[in-house]
């Protein structure tokens, strides 16, 4: 079983392959904010050219389906669904929220939602979306560690003694999205491309009613 997983979402472009029972990754940066996604083809086809393997080997594709940023979410998701659904194989949605609780074995996830908001997870599966200062009041009466991003860091001075920003704190965050993928496909939780469906942190402007 040869598997893919594609994440542009988060701080860097994630990119994990298993080909023959042997793993790859490869996180990608930039100096540009989001620039790094372009360099996900090219980095894609030289890990299938180092194992003198094909897109076609492919069996399962994963992407992060969000939450994140339109053009963020827009460039892997764009990728996996034209593999997923040119070369017929089934993928595997994984969520930000899946990935950050599992790699800091931590279910508590606060992330900046813009608009004076924010996304609150406290068991490191569903999210639902609060009001700052409602995430201001949740932080106020807990005694644990929440896990957010540099944003909602910033932003929220008077609790950064409760948070911890993934971006600060490295970690292989694309072997974990390997081990979740690798879960879901013996689970069946996979999909065709068109079930790649985006959780965006604010509403993409086209769709915006005027």
């Amino acid at each position: 079983m040869n598997i893919l997983t594609i994440d542009t979402v988060l701080d860097k472009t994630y990119l994990a392959v298993l080909l023959n029972n042997k793993e790859i990754y490869k996180q990608i940066e930039s100096d540009e904010k989001n620039y790094h996604s372009a360099y996900l083809i090219k980095v894609l086809d030289e890990i299938l050219k180092s194992e003198n393997s094909y897109l076609k080997d492919i069996d399962y594709i994963g992407a992060n389906t969000g939450v994140g940023s339109f053009t963020g979410i827009r460039a892997g998701l764009s990728i996996a669904k034209i593999i997923s659904n040119r070369l017929n194989i089934k993928a595997v949605p994984i969520t930000t929220i899946e990935v950050l609780s599992r790699a800091y074995k931590n279910n508590n996830i606060m992330l900046d939602a813009r608009r004076n908001s924010v996304f609150y997870s406290k068991d490191g599966q569903n999210i639902e979306m609060v009001s700052f200062s409602k995430g201001e009041e949740i932080l106020e009466n807990s005694d644990e560690i929440f896990i957010c991003d540099n944003s909602l860091y910033d932003k929220m001075t008077k609790y950064q003694n409760k948070l911890t920003s993934f971006e600060k704190n490295g970690k292989n965050l694309e072997k974990v999205e390997l081990e979740i993928a690798k879960e879901k496909i013996a689970k069946n939780e996979v999909v065709n491309f068109a079930g790649l469906k985006p959780t965006y942190i604010q509403t993409p402007p086209i769709f915006l009613k005027s």
